[in-house]
């Protein structure tokens, strides 16, 4: 943990609001894109680096600095995003995961304005994307947040080990797993 930040965690810790606004401030984005790459939804992942940070701020004071503050609010955020796709599946809603008319409207102009690829290539990328993010979503709930921690997030194995409150063989083991799974249905992807 830098020292900067160190001083602003028992800044607020203390009580200093400023503190912890500085500290949003640094991981708002972070937090944010974590949250929309576990649940697939833009306004769920806003709801959910909101609480996140909301639970953060009150148990701020109970932070005892063994993992950096970084780690210990991707766990609140891996945690958050589990149960609301555990309640999300309770409540038998329609899939978080099928792309919204915004989500949609956002992906057509993202390929409007690709002016160094032709057509068939940039609707060829698109579909792969696509099918990767759907096969992510399939992953059991380990597997995945380990995959996106990993491949999306950029976080070494002990970091996603404290994150996931397991050892970093198991973290292997998930990332293995999740890999061989991709490959796989990568694999009958190609063929179709």
């Amino acid at each position: 943990m830098q020292e900067n930040e160190r001083e602003l965690v028992k800044r607020a810790q203390q009580g200093d609001r400023r503190a912890f606004g500085k500290l949003i401030q640094k991981y708002q984005d972070k937090i944010l894109y974590l949250a929309y790459d576990l649940v697939g939804n833009y306004d769920d992942a806003q709801d959910i680096a909101q609480n996140a940070f909301l639970r953060a701020m009150n148990g701020i004071h109970a932070f005892k600095a063994q993992s950096s503050f970084s780690t210990w609010l991707y766990r609140i955020v891996v945690n958050l995003s589990i149960d609301y796709k555990r309640s999300v599946k309770r409540k038998k809603q329609l899939s978080i995961d099928e792309p919204t008319s915004d989500d949609m409207e956002q992906s057509y102009k993202e390929i409007l304005n690709e002016n160094d690829k032709l057509p068939d290539e940039i609707t060829e990328l698109k579909d792969f994307e696509y099918h990767v993010q759907r096969i992510v979503e399939t992953l059991p709930q380990n597997q995945r947040v380990a995959f996106v921690l990993r491949h999306y997030h950029d976080m070494d194995m002990p970091e996603i080990a404290k994150v996931l409150n397991c050892k970093t063989g198991t973290v292997r083991s998930h990332l293995f797993r999740a890999i061989s799974k991709l490959r796989t249905s990568l694999k009958e992807f190609e063929r179709s």
